[in-house]
């Protein structure tokens, strides 16, 4: 009996191998396929003008004050010269996709209920597209849960106004 079981257990551990690996395969194809559009590779006018670049603030009282308190603005001062090493490029990269794999994996069960309550709560869609500063500050698309309802109104205030 117990032979049997040894049997059955390593027959499992196969199939959940070969399914966690073509599951991997997957989405590393979906997201190299999904990656110019994440990037605004195919939009040069939405990609930051400073990207590449290295940045100063420069204090200008003739600025508007920004969300620090501050007035003035992002100066480019030279071109970004690093050259990533072994390490980064291929050790670190390789523990960040197993890592987040593994995450991704465990915590399925968890984005699937969410995925649910968020769609029984709300008629839109489960996940919103949020734009964000990366690597060599190139913009990227972020995907995140939505929390708010659909038609919470766009509140954009001009200084000095306040919430009621």
């Amino acid at each position: 009996m117990e032979d049997k079981t040894k049997r059955n257990l390593k027959t499992a551990m196969k199939a959940t191998g070969l399914a966690l690996g073509a599951t991997y395969l997957v989405m590393r194809h979906v997201a190299k396929k999904q990656y110019p559009k994440s990037v605004y590779a195919d939009q040069p006018e939405e990609q930051n003008p400073m990207q590449g670049r290295k940045v100063v603030f420069k204090e200008d009282a003739n600025d508007p004050v920004n969300a620090d308190g501050k007035q003035g603005h992002l100066e480019a001062v030279e071109n970004i010269t690093h050259i990533p090493t072994f390490y980064e490029k291929y050790v670190k990269r390789g523990f960040d996709v197993v890592l987040s794999f593994g995450g991704l994996v465990v915590l399925a069960p968890v984005y699937a209920v969410t995925a649910l309550a968020i769609k029984a709560d709300d008629h839109g869609p489960v996940f919103f597209k949020q734009k964000r500063v990366g690597t060599d500050k190139s913009y990227f698309e972020l995907l995140k849960f939505r929390s708010m309802s659909v038609n919470t109104p766009n509140l954009s205030l001009s200084k000095g106004e306040k919430v009621a």
